[in-house]
């Protein structure tokens, strides 16, 4: 499905009110406007010739798929003696024995957890687990509870935010508020109140000190609490009081730190310290001695350091490598024992785990994208085959990518410009086929738009808000806007005059600015908007929260219609649409966050009315890849091939795999599989990224025309060896 393998890759092998201008001379004082409109289902009516609004869904790129394990938090359950492993790209907290088998995950009112899963922890009495709860959206508490069979209790809203947590021997739940503030919590849980009480607030360590960032947590046998602290380099340790005790660090601890576990009977306090890439150890008394492991990507190596970190009664030593989809795991003496899941099982090569921006090559028409949780970007042709990836989680180019967000083709060299959101690395150019960085602005982090004008490269920065203009030759920043509203979302600049179409993060709107940074609009949007992109007279946007695509007059500011079929995730409909772009052929390409896709729109009609169903095929030879179900064939339509999709049975539990939400489930579901070539004969291929050893499963696949028709249907039995 490759036009050309790269075994040495590690993944395939916005201002408002008070804007100010800095190196630029602002014009007069912003004025605002405002037009609004409200649509409701497609625009009905004389679409002029050439008009977006009468495009209509032509094809799907990509389609959701999921590692096995992204592993980020990780605890040992002492009752159950199983390990405990926090999916941070699915949403989900999964079980595994020591020897690093599959069990099945935590289970869940919905199929997901309501945000990001980040640290664990268990109460060492009952095996009760405790999941910790962030991002942006998210719609759980902050500390989910859950028994020691993984079934869901309730969940419990703290005084700040909880990234990170431990219990103590007690039960007690200590909860470090690390990215809203510099202090350490200690509660009590009630099960029959479902409320936790807050016992203890630390906020001070040793004379002189200032609590910063904190993060990693773990308790001793006497109920003395290890907390790292990321700003200061240090592990503080307090009494089970709050009587700060002693200090680790900072030498020779690098930073970024993460994990923090205790190993009582050897008398370890182990710490990842993730800029170095490895899992330092102290006695407890707090003398330095050794480190295991460090920054690779082969076995016994971290490819950005170890997140959460565990160790077992046998005094062996885990850590969670996220970066590379596996579970690593040490003797103290820092001997490397083994991986799981072994073999790694990674997405399906070109599927997407979240997916944000994207562009169109201006010279071939690939469609290239960023994959936020995949950490890499895709390139794929107009018709949907995967032809180049790069990318893979570090901190540090060339390879490096953290949560990538924003993607731009510099029309005249075809360089791609690529956004970490997160941090490190920040802005990268490359050259188009990534063999070489041409640029690394130095510009602040959370740049969520990337877009090309004039020769210039224009990013928008999400928080404060901002939008710099760099100069792609040298990498220097010409001019800064920047504005105290904040929460900046998606830009597209008009290409007749330079004025920026900037969309707002949390509210149905959308500002016109000049090139000189003066508001001359502000437009009410029927709902949030995302991505802007710009043809002729038509300003199309991303609707998430109706799923539409707005379209918007240049010249008039008013709604006029929109694209799409609305929230969904049928052929046509969109699901949170974020970036999008049109291509030199005229179409529309659009990206899906929560439907992980690329939905193509086109000029002219959807195909007329039939009923002849589609046919599906599935090639012959192995179903099983390195453990995990693969199937290919072919699909044929003279009306075009909108979904091939799968329906997988565990045959030994009797749930099914759901590939959105990437667990098992009790009901019965189907998922889309990677569809590319020929919309009316067509190439497919669904993975099963997590399955199990001497398990078999029973497989039903069919195929949908873009009429809705539905083949008849191809059952296979797989059995993994």
């Amino acid at each position: 499905m490759s036009r050309r393998s790269a075994p040495a890759r590690s993944v395939l092998a916005l201002l408002l009110t008070a804007l100010t201008a800095f190196a630029v001379a602002a014009g007069a004082g912003p004025a605002t406007g405002s037009a609004s409109g409200s649509v409701s289902g497609s625009f009905s009516g004389e679409a002029r010739a050439g008009s977006v609004t009468s495009y209509v869904a032509e094809r799907i790129i990509g389609a959701p798929s999921f590692p096995g394990v992204a592993a980020w938090g990780l605890a040992y359950n002492p009752v159950s003696d199983e390990l405990i492993v926090g999916d941070y790209v699915s949403r989900q907290v999964r079980r595994y024995t020591r020897g690093g088998i599959y069990l099945g995950d935590l289970r869940n009112a919905g199929k997901t957890i309501g945000g990001v899963a980040s640290a664990l922890g268990v109460d060492p009495r009952d095996g009760a687990i405790y999941v910790a709860v962030t991002g942006e959206g998210r719609s759980s508490l902050d500390v989910r509870k859950y028994d020691k069979e993984g079934n869901f209790l309730f969940d419990l809203d703290m005084p700040g935010a909880a990234t990170w947590l431990t219990v103590d021997h007690d039960g007690n739940l200590w909860v470090p508020e690390g990215f809203s503030g510099s202090v350490v919590r200690k509660f009590t849980v009630d099960d029959a109140t479902k409320s936790a009480q807050l016992q203890l607030l630390i906020d001070k360590a040793g004379p002189g000190t200032t609590l910063k960032v904190l993060t990693g947590a773990a308790a001793d046998a006497a109920g003395n609490i290890y907390v790292a602290d990321v700003g200061n380099k240090v592990i503080h340790s307090w009494t089970s009081t709050g009587e700060w005790r002693f200090d680790i660090g900072p030498d020779p601890i690098r930073g970024d730190l993460r994990g923090v576990a205790i190993d009582d009977e050897l008398g370890r306090i182990y710490l990842s310290d993730a800029v170095y890439g490895g899992i330092r150890y102290w006695d407890m008394d707090g003398n330095y001695q050794g480190v295991i492991s460090g920054l690779g990507l082969q076995d016994g190596e971290f490819t950005d350091g170890a997140r959460q970190i565990a160790v077992t009664p046998d005094h062996h030593v885990y850590g969670a490598d996220y970066g590379s989809f596996r579970v690593q795991e040490f003797l103290p003496d820092g001997t490397f024992v083994k991986v799981f899941p072994d073999p790694v099982m990674r997405p399906d090569p070109a599927g997407i785990s979240q997916a944000r921006g994207l562009d169109v090559d201006p010279v071939t028409g690939d469609v290239v994208t960023v994959d936020a949780f995949g950490q890499r970007v895709n390139r794929y042709s107009a018709q949907g085959e995967l032809v180049d990836q790069y990318g893979r989680r570090g901190s540090s180019p060339p390879e490096g990518m953290n949560y990538p967000k924003a993607l731009a083709v510099d029309p005249a060299t075809r360089d791609l410009w690529v956004s970490s959101f997160e941090g490190p690395p920040g802005v990268v150019g490359y050259t188009f086929d990534f063999s070489s960085v041409v640029g690394r602005p130095d510009i602040p982090r959370w740049v969520g738009d990337l877009e090309f004008f004039g020769g210039k490269l224009y990013a928008l920065e999400r928080r404060p808000g901002a939008v710099r203009v760099i100069d792609p030759k040298n990498s220097k920043v010409e001019r800064t806007w920047l504005t105290s509203v904040g929460l900046l979302h998606g830009l597209a600049v008009d290409p007749n005059n330079g004025n920026m179409w900037i969309t707002h993060d949390s509210k149905p709107v959308m500002y016109v600015v000049t090139p000189a940074g003066r508001i001359i609009r502000t437009i009410t949007l029927p709902g949030v908007g995302w991505g802007v992109a710009i043809k002729g007279d038509e300003v199309v946007v991303a609707d998430t929260t109706t799923g539409y695509l707005d379209v918007v007059s240049r010249t008039t500011y008013a709604v006029k219609g929109n694209i799409g079929k609305g929230n969904g995730f049928g052929f046509g409909q969109l699901k949170t649409p974020s970036g999008l772009q049109f291509g030199p052929d005229g179409k529309l390409y659009v990206m899906e966050q929560v439907s992980s896709r690329v939905t193509v729109f086109a000029p002219g009609a959807a195909p007329a009315a039939e009923t002849v169903k589609p046919v599906v095929k599935i090639d012959a030879g192995p179903m099983v890849t390195g453990g995990q179900i693969v199937l290919t064939g072919k699909a044929t339509d003279a009306s075009g091939i909108a979904f091939v999709e799968a329906r997988v049975k565990d045959l030994a539990t009797g749930r099914f795999y759901d590939g959105k939400a990437a667990t098992y489930l009790a009901t019965s579901t189907w998922s889309p599989g990677v569809v590319w070539g020929d919309l009316k004969a067509a190439s497919w291929r669904y993975t099963v990224p997590a399955t199990l050893p001497s398990r078999s499963y029973a497989v039903t696949i069919r195929a949908t025309d873009r009429r809705g028709n539905i083949s008849l249907l191809l059952n296979r039995t797989v059995a993994v060896p």
